[in-house]
């Protein structure tokens, strides 16, 4: 639901459909992708630096569907562990790489399986499902800008709609989360329907897929405690109830003790991070600078070296940037899908170990500053496209910095993109005539 369209218009803003703010966007993207791949690769050729990395090869496995199995291996062999010793403890299991995820998370694939599927084609499945989950946000972020362009009398032209889907297909989070075949993946889709859902004004529908949310990945509880701080209680309620249900399934199907060990593997994660540059996160920030750990290398069992006030340092972080979303006045964007995307956004940050993948939840959170106030304004956007830029690229060139004192903070971008984010969308709450859900 959109409020405030009347005074939208009484301020001037166009109220019929503008090609030159859809022909910005296209130009925007085709000059985001040239600035990000295409000018490295002439300059690393003229200073004989080598070949830049780029994502020409994650389009290529993308089309072909060419897959990982970051997320799926994992998953699968913790249920063949659960058949094979339904008495044992399935986060002991000692098995190519542990499982991260809560139980709840086992009962899609546990269900193909009851369905006769096996291993082989469950991962043909997954790698099609993922491929329709990407573009699935783009299809899901342009409906979402249907709505708020409508709600003023403009209509999508063909220059949005190939913008939205070039960024959307060439966003390095989500062709990251897809070539390692990770659950994220189908996370960035469930974060642009949750937005779609709030902006539309089906609150409890959101409340469910915020859920599901969280039974993945623990760290969206906090969509949960914005809602109650919100009162949004119909969505809280909903979401309530949808974990309640999935929890039950997966007591029954696991047991108890199997559920409940999953805390000690929260507790654990908590303490242990890795240093790589693809950790997008105050641990990954910090670690780096001080040279604690892996940069550019990666080992995949090697966690970086304890270091106690870099711990706690990402824990204080971790609460001021959660309390300064919670308490910020947002005014008239109070409740709406700006807070919430904010919110979406801190409870990645806020983790030690925020992959770039993870990252990829902020393509709807800048469809919606786009579509929301970006296309409208009278000035161009420039910190939209500064978040834009920053987080939905591979900028590889900042790791020639990784040995550099200080400066190598500059590897952290997609970081610091996402709290630019932040602030942008705290800065739209001070600014905008009117709210925009």
């Amino acid at each position: 639901m959109v409020k405030g369209v009347e005074k939208y218009q009484s301020n001037g803003m166009p109220t019929q459909p503008d090609s030159a703010r859809g022909q910005r966007l296209l130009l925007f993207v085709l000059g985001s992708l040239a600035v990000a791949y295409l000018l490295p690769w002439l300059v690393y050729h003229a200073a004989h630096l080598g070949t830049p990395e780029t994502i020409k090869l994650m389009v290529a496995d993308f089309w072909h569907l060419r897959q990982g199995t970051d997320s799926w291996l994992p998953m699968m062999q913790s249920l063949d562990f659960f058949r094979d010793h339904p008495t044992a403890p399935i986060y002991s299991a000692h098995l190519y790489d542990t499982l991260i995820y809560p139980l709840t998370s086992l009962l899609p694939l546990l269900g193909l399986r009851k369905l006769g599927v096996n291993d082989p084609l469950m991962l043909r499945l997954l790698a099609a499902g993922s491929v329709l989950a990407v573009m699935g946000v783009g299809m899901v972020t342009l409906a979402m800008g249907r709505r708020l362009l409508a709600a003023r009398g403009a209509q999508l032209d063909w220059q949005t709609l190939v913008g939205v889907m070039l960024a959307c297909l060439t966003s390095y989070p989500l062709l990251k989360g897809y070539q390692q075949g990770n659950a994220q993946t189908f996370l960035s889709f469930g974060f642009a329907v949750m937005m779609y859902l709030w902006v539309s004004g089906r609150e409890r529908a959101g409340g469910v897929v915020a859920a599901m949310l969280a039974l993945v990945k623990p760290q969206f509880v906090l969509l949960l405690l914005w809602m109650a701080l919100r009162k949004r209680w119909g969505a809280l309620w909903s979401a309530l109830a949808c974990a309640g249900v999935l929890g039950a399934a997966a007591v029954a199907v696991f047991g108890v003790r199997n559920n409940l060990d999953y805390l000690g593997v929260l507790s654990s994660l908590s303490h242990k991070a890795q240093s790589h540059f693809a950790n997008q996160s105050m641990f990954g920030t910090l670690n780096r600078m001080v040279f604690n750990g892996e940069n550019l290398g990666y080992h995949p069992y090697v966690y970086t070296p304890y270091i106690a006030w870099i711990y706690w340092a990402t824990v204080v972080t971790a609460l001021l940037l959660m309390t300064a979303v919670l308490v910020f006045p947002w005014g008239r964007l109070r409740g709406t899908a700006a807070d919430l995307g904010a919110m979406g956004i801190i409870s990645v940050a806020s983790s030690p170990m925020a992959w770039e993948h993870h990252y990829g939840i902020l393509f709807a959170v800048l469809a919606w500053a786009w579509f929301a106030y970006g296309s409208q304004q009278q000035q161009r956007p420039w910190l939209l496209a500064a978040c834009g830029f920053l987080t939905l690229n591979f900028l590889s060139a900042f790791n020639l910095l990784s040995a550099v004192p200080v400066l190598n903070i500059l590897q952290s971008y997609m970081y610091f993109g996402a709290l630019a984010t932040v602030f942008l969308l705290m800065r739209i709450s001070r600014t905008a005539p009117s709210a925009t859900t």
